[in-house]
This record gives C-alpha cells, sequence and structure tokens, in this order.
C-alpha cells in the first residue's frame, strides 16, 4: 500500500510548562525545561507510521532557519521525504500547558507561499496521485495558498487514492461539498463545532452531550457518505461510519504534551482499519465491552458486517478494535512532551486498559 502525506504549514512547536494558569497580560513562568519539536498533522503521521512499520513519502513547505531544525529534529525517524523549499520562514508555535494541564496555543500563521513554490508542490502531487491510496492532508492553509487546496487535490486523484482530511473551517467544508469527498474526515471538538454551527457541553452534562455528538456525526455520515473520525480530547474518541457509531472513552493521565495527539490517533486507527498493523496480544485478551460501570467502549450499533465498496475493516469486531488502538495511542502519546510519541509497549499497556484486558 503506497501511502502519502502533506503538510502544507508545519512548524517548530515549543511546549512550555507553568507553574499555574496562565494570565494574559501578566509574567507567567515556566518551572520546567522547555521542548522544541517538529510539528504538522502530516509529517506527523509518517512519524508514526514509521513507528509501525509502514513507509509513507511526507510532503509539504519548509523555509528558513525554523525549516533547517524542523528537518534535522524529524531525521530521527528516518521517513521519506521531499519538501518544496520556501523563500518565507517555516513558523514557530507555542504550546503551554499550566498546572492544571490546561493547554494554551499561540501559533503563527506561516506563508506566505509564491506562486512558484505552490506550483512546485502541486506538480510533485500530479506526479504521484495515481499511484496513491492513503493520501492523508490536513492542517492550516499557509497565506499565499487557497483554501480549496484540499479540494483541489482530491479532484487529481483517482478512483483508487482514499483522501484522509484532517482540516478545520472554510478547507473542510469545501471538501465536504465537494462531488468528491474525502473518504474519511477527523475533527477534533472544536472543529465539529465549528462546521455544526454548535456547542457542546461535556464537560458540565456529558451523558446528554455524547449522545448529541452521535447523532450529529450520524446525519453528516448519512448525508455524504463519508467516515468521520472525531477526537475528543481527554473524553476519547469516536467513529461513525457503515456499522455504526463507537465511542470510546479515554482513561485519564498526567498530560505532558498535547501536540500531535489527534495525528497519533488518526494514524493508528488507519493502520489497524486497513490491515496495515495487526495489534498483538495474547490470547486472553477480549475486545468485548467492558461493563456498564466502567464505560470504557460503547458501540451504539452495528448494523452492516462489510464496509461500502472500497472499504477497510471487514467485520463490526475491526472498527472496535481500531479505535481501543487509536484511543490508546493519542492517550499514551499525551504522557509525553512536545511531540515526542509513546512506545508501541506503552501504547499495548494502554490499549490492554481500555479494552478490559
Amino acid at each position: 500500500m503506497k501511502i502519502a502525506t502533506l503538510t502544507l504549514n508545519p512548524a517548530l512547536d515549543r511546549t512550555m510548562y507553568c507553574g499555574s494558569d496562565v494570565k494574559i497580560g501578566k509574567l507567567n513562568r515556566a518551572i520546567a525545561q522547555s521542548v522544541t519539536t517538529h510539528g504538522g498533522k502530516g509529517t506527523n503521521v509518517s512519524c508514526v507510521l514509521k513507528l509501525l512499520g509502514i513507509e509513507s513519502t511526507a510532503y509539504g513547505f519548509i523555509g528558513g532557519d525554523n525549516g533547517d531544525l524542523f528537518l534535522k529534529l524529524l531525521k530521527p525517524y528516518n521517513i521519506k521525504t521531499d519538501f518544496t523549499r520556501t523563500k518565507c520562514e517555516s513558523r514557530l508555535n507555542i504550546k503551554i500547558i499550566s498546572e492544571n494541564a490546561e493547554p494554551t496555543e499561540f501559533n503563527e500563521s506561516g506563508g506566505p507561499i509564491n506562486e512558484n513554490e505552490k506550483e512546485d508542490i502541486l506538480n510533485k502531487i500530479k506526479n504521484i496521485i495515481y499511484d496513491v491510496d492513503l493520501f492523508f492532508m490536513g492542517g492550516s492553509v499557509p497565506p499565499g495558498i487557497e483554501k480549496s487546496i484540499y479540494r483541489d487535490i482530491i479532484n487529481l486523484g483517482s478512483e483508487k487514492t482514499k483522501f484522509i482530511i484532517d482540516c478545520d473551517g472554510e478547507a473542510l467544508k469545501l471538501c465536504m461539498n465537494n462531488l468528491k469527498k474525502p473518504y474519511i474526515i477527523k475533527p477534533n471538538q472544536f472543529e465539529l463545532e465549528q462546521y455544526l454551527g454548535k456547542k457542546f457541553d461535556l464537560e458540565n452534562n456529558f451523558d446528554v452531550e455524547i449522545e448529541a455528538i452521535k447523532r450529529e456525526v450520524k446525519k453528516i455520515y448519512d448525508e455524504t457518505g463519508v467516515i468521520i473520525l472525531c477526537t475528543l480530547g481527554e473524553y476519547g474518541g469516536l467513529y461513525c461510519g457503515s456499522e455504526g457509531i463507537y465511542y470510546i472513552k479515554s482513561p485519564k493521565v498526567d498530560v505532558k504534551g498535547f501536540t500531535g495527539a489527534g495525528d497519533t490517533f488518526l494514524t493508528a486507527f488507519v493502520s489497524v482499519y486497513f490491515g496495515m498493523f495487526e495489534v498483538q496480544l495474547p490470547p486472553s485478551t477480549s475486545l468485548t465491552p467492558p461493563s456498564a460501570n466502567r464505560g470504557a467502549l460503547e458501540r451504539e450499533k452495528s448494523p452492516a458486517s462489510l464496509l461500502a465498496e472500497g472499504g477497510g475493516s471487514a467485520e463490526p469486531e475491526g472498527v472496535e478494535k481500531s479505535l481501543a488502538f487509536a484511543v490508546a495511542a493519542s492517550t499514551a502519546k499525551v504522557t509525553k512532551p512536545g511531540t515526542e510519541f509513546a512506545t508501541l509497549d506503552e501504547v499495548i499497556g494502554m490499549y490492554e486498559g481500555i479494552t478490559g484486558k
């Protein structure tokens, strides 16, 4: 299976740890060493794929001293890259984690990308897209690039290529309103709220609000046929597809770095869902949903035993396994600083806890 990833607006991510809630207009002191790492949805996907033994090629824009450091930080992962060099500097984003683990982000806009740079990356994509089975695209769109870029790339592909999209706002709506649609989208709660134009208060009314989210993603799936993976932060993750709606709640952990958690979730799910990675567990491990009082895994329904034509997992149980592995991987990820990823053993340990072994 040939896989490509695209990051139009990569960044250096600097994570700072503060001793109390961050206050705007006040001095905020760090209580631990800051961590600087590479950041970008497509490159994060490529890194996690590599950690699972799966090859891919990462495309994107890169520029200046920040871009050089980005590539240096990426080098240990030994992923294949084909970046387009830009005259503009790659951006720097600041992530702040306070004592109570509430994350705050300050992200630069990136760009501007000029016409020649845009043409260069589109030519690279045109040259490989008919051979690509899975094409991951995501992240913000830098100045100089139209919001329609993800939709336009989808239109370049053949029926063979399954596009997996993790973007928000106008870029996401243009993809979803297109005649040729993505195969999977992965909004987080905020991005889903933005797409729907409504809010969900999981913190204060979880039981009611999680059911409301399930209803809304079901509507999206019924109207578009696009599989929805929705990450809900500390509340876990949700899947909606032909097999039904599945929800898994995350276990509580100490958060050290949230950057890349959603990308880890998406990659882990897709890797198992499409049969590229097999979760190896002792025979006694069961994927049967735990008792109601534990509430870790919920299956809303599973009306279909097969995916729509061209699908991934053939059975609803495969969706359960994929989603459980995704939640385990993203939960293990947030226990690591910056974009450092958890080891496979740590992910498997988390997975066994989620599935009720």
